[in-house]
C-alpha cells in the first residue's frame, strides 16, 4: 500500500525521464536558498511596517506555524515522491482528479507569484546599482536570464541555486555583523508586546518560509527521496527560521521602523549605517541571493507542470524532457512566460499577499490529505513519519493564519 501512484497511460511524447542526480546536502542548501531568497532580502521592511519592533516575533510565529505543515510535507514526500508533489498527495488521499488539477495549479500560480515578487526585488537592487534599469526591465531581464539557466541539466541549475545559496547565507551573517555597528545616532522605540499586529507581520512572513514545500518537486531528481527529501525539507526550514529571526531583529535595532517599511531594499539600509557595510557589494550579494529565489521558484513550477502533464493531467505535450540536458524545457519556457507578464505590471507587496493566500489554502488540503492518509493507508516502513496530530494542528494554523489575514 502507500507508495507512488504511477500515471495510467504511457508518455506519448518521450521515452526519457528526469535524471536522479541529487543528495541530501545539495537538497539543503536548496531548499535554504528558496526560503531565504523568497523572503528575508525583499520583504523584512514590510514585516516591520505590520509588527514593529515584534517583527522578529512575526518571524518566528510564521517559521512555528510553518512547522507542523513542513513535517507533513517530510512524510508525503517519502509517500508519493513525484514531481507532481503536492498535486500527488492530493490524488493519493480523495483519489479526485478536480481537486488534484486544482492543487497543482495553485502551487505552480504560488510559484510564479513567488518567482515574480522575487524578481522586482532582485531588479531593485539591480537598479541600485545600474539605476539606469528601470525595476520592470531589470526584473523582465532576470526572469530571461533564469529561465535559460534552468533549462539546463537539473545538477548544473541546481550547483549554481547552492553556490548562491552559501553567498546568500554569507550576506545575512555580513548584515547581523553590520548591524552590531552603526554610526547614526539611533535608539530604537521600547518594545511593545501587540499580539494583532505580530500575527499581521506573520502573515506577511509566511511568504518569506515558501520553499520547503518545494523541495517535494524535486522528488524524481533525488537519488534516495524517501530519506533525503523528508530531511532536506526539516534542515532547510530550520536553518532558514534561526537566520530570520537573528535578522530581524538586528534590522530592527539598527535602523528606524519608518526607514525599513518605506524601503524596497531594507537590509540594504541596515548595511550603510555601518562603518564595515559596503553598499556596492551587499547590493551584489543580495542581487545574487534574490536572483537565486527566481531560478529555484522557476525549477519549482516546471517541475510541477511536468508531473502533472505526465499524470495526464495537462496537455502531454507538456510531458517532454529535452534529451541533452533531460530537463522539461517546454514547462520552464511557460514558466519564464508566466513570470515576464507578471514582473511588468506588478509590484512586491501585492504579488507577496496574493501567494501567501494560495499558499496557506494549498497547506489546509496538504495536511487534510495527510490525515486521511494516515486513517487509509498507515506507513510504519517510513524514515519520518508525522504524529497524528500533527497534520491537524499545521491545518489549524494555516487556516488561523489565512483568517487573520482576511478579517
Amino acid at each position: 500500500m502507500g507508495g507512488v501512484i504511477k500515471p495510467a497511460w504511457k508518455n506519448p511524447v518521450t521515452s526519457q525521464r528526469l535524471k536522479r542526480s541529487l543528495g541530501l546536502a545539495v537538497l539543503t542548501l536548496y531548499g535554504v536558498g528558496i526560503i531565504i531568497g523568497a523572503g528575508i532580502y525583499v520583504l523584512t521592511g514590510q514585516v516591520a511596517a505590520a509588527a514593529g519592533m515584534g517583527a522578529p516575533l512575526s518571524f518566528l510565529l510564521a517559521g512555528i506555524l510553518a512547522a507542523p505543515t513542513a513535517i507533513s510535507f517530510a512524510e508525503l514526500s517519502a509517500r508519493h515522491p513525484e514531481a507532481s508533489g503536492q498535486a500527488a498527495y492530493a490524488h493519493g488521499a480523495f483519489n479526485n482528479p478536480y481537486l488534484s488539477r486544482t492543487v497543482g495549479f495553485a502551487v505552480a500560480v504560488v510559484g510564479i507569484l513567488a518567482a515574480a515578487s522575487i524578481a522586482r526585488g532582485c531588479a531593485a537592487y539591480l537598479t541600485g546599482l545600474l539605476p539606469m534599469i528601470p525595476i520592470p526591465v531589470g526584473g523582465a531581464f532576470i526572469v530571461m536570464l533564469f529561465t535559460a539557466v534552468a533549462c539546463l541539466t537539473v545538477a548544473n541549475s541546481v550547483a549554481a541555486a547552492a553556490v548562491m545559496t552559501v553567498i546568500e547565507i554569507g550576506g545575512l551573517l555580513y548584515v547581523i555583523s553590520a548591524g552590531q555597528y552603526q554610526t547614526h545616532a539611533y535608539t530604537p522605540p521600547a518594545f511593545v508586546f501587540e499580539p494583532e499586529a505580530i500575527a499581521a507581520g506573520a502573515f506577511i512572513a509566511m511568504f518569506a518560509f515558501l520553499g520547503f514545500e518545494a523541495l517535494a518537486n524535486m522528488a524524481e531528481e533525488t537519488r534516495d527521496p524517501g530519506r533525503s527529501l523528508p530531511r532536506a525539507i526539516l534542515l532547510a526550514l530550520g536553518i532558514a527560521t534561526l537566520l530570520y529571526v537573528i535578522v530581524a531583529y538586528v534590522a530592527v535595532q539598527a535602523a528606524p521602523l519608518d526607514v525599513l517599511s518605506d524601503s524596497p531594499t531594507p537590509l540594504l539600509d541596515v548595511v550603510v549605517g555601518s562603518p564595515i557595510g559596503n553598499a556596492r557589494i551587499f547590493s551584489l550579494i543580495a542581487l545574487v541571493a534574490t536572483a537565486n529565489g527566481v531560478l529555484i521558484e522557476i525549477l519549482t513550477v516546471s517541475r510541477m507542470l511536468y508531473g502533472m502533464a505526465d499524470r495526464g493531467w495537462l496537455p502531454h505535450q507538456l510531458a517532454h524532457v529535452w534529451e541533452r540536458t533531460l530537463a522539461p524545457v517546454r514547462t520552464t519556457l511557460l514558466t519564464g512566460a508566466g513570470l515576464l507578464a507578471l514582473v511588468m505590471a506588478f509590484d512586491v507587496g501585492e504579488l507577496a499577499a496574493a501567494a501567501s493566500n494560495v499558499l496557506l489554502c494549498v497547506f489546509i488540503v496538504t495536511n487534510l490529505a495527510l490525515m486521511r492518509l494516515h486513517r487509509r493507508e498507515p506507513r510504519p516502513d517510513l524514515a519520518i513519519r508525522a504524529p497524528r496530530w500533527m497534520p491537524p494542528l499545521g491545518a489549524a494554523g494555516a487556516a488561523l493564519l489565512l483568517a487573520a489575514q482576511m478579517y
